[in-house]
């Protein structure tokens, strides 16, 4: 429980610091293979604990301006969402691509879906499912990843079939 009240704090500060605007992103080139190589590791005990597959599929030359930390954190909550709402045998896919003016990065998993009423909602600071099994979330995940994209004038959208999976999509301008 401590665990679960010290991470809620942390994120409604990270939140509250992007509605105040003091967060400075430090942003440098970075490799996007390299940084979802670096998520997968962090996340390969749970994925072998729970016998779930963890799939990279991207370019691994693909180079993106941004805050590592930030953007990294941005997408760890996306795939714990994911490993959270899925079971034993499924999988998680991270994919990335570009093109001529923006870079993708889809996180796609084929667990229980997003009931379709709760769609509109889920990026609503505190929202949480009446039809969620997840008695854990705080509601502040899918927000705070949202701020971070937007910090680095990117866009986040969803698309999820029940029984069938979700697939979030980060949109970011390459200039």
């Amino acid at each position: 429980e401590l665990e679960r009240i010290e991470t809620l704090v942390q994120n409604l500060l990270k939140i509250s610091k992007f509605d105040a605007g003091t967060i400075v992103m430090e942003k440098a080139s970075e490799n996007v293979c390299e940084m979802m190589e670096r998520i997968r590791k962090n996340f390969s005990f749970r994925t072998g604990q729970e016998g779930k597959e963890m799939i990279l599929k991207g370019d691994e030359t693909i180079e993106f301006v941004c805050d590592r930390s930030w953007l990294m954190e941005a997408v760890m909550n996306l795939v714990k969402n994911a490993l959270d709402h899925t079971e034993k045998g499924d999988s998680v896919r991270i994919e990335w691509k570009t093109s001529a003016s923006a870079l993708q990065i889809a996180i796609e998993d084929n667990g229980s879906g997003i009931h379709p009423e709760d769609l509109y909602y889920i990026f609503k600071r505190f929202y949480r499912s009446r039809f969620s099994k997840d008695t854990q979330g705080t509601g502040l995940g899918l927000p705070l990843a949202r701020s971070i994209i937007e910090a680095h004038g990117g866009s986040i959208s969803v698309d999820s079939e029940l029984g069938s999976g979700t697939v979030f999509y980060l949109y970011f301008p390459i200039h």
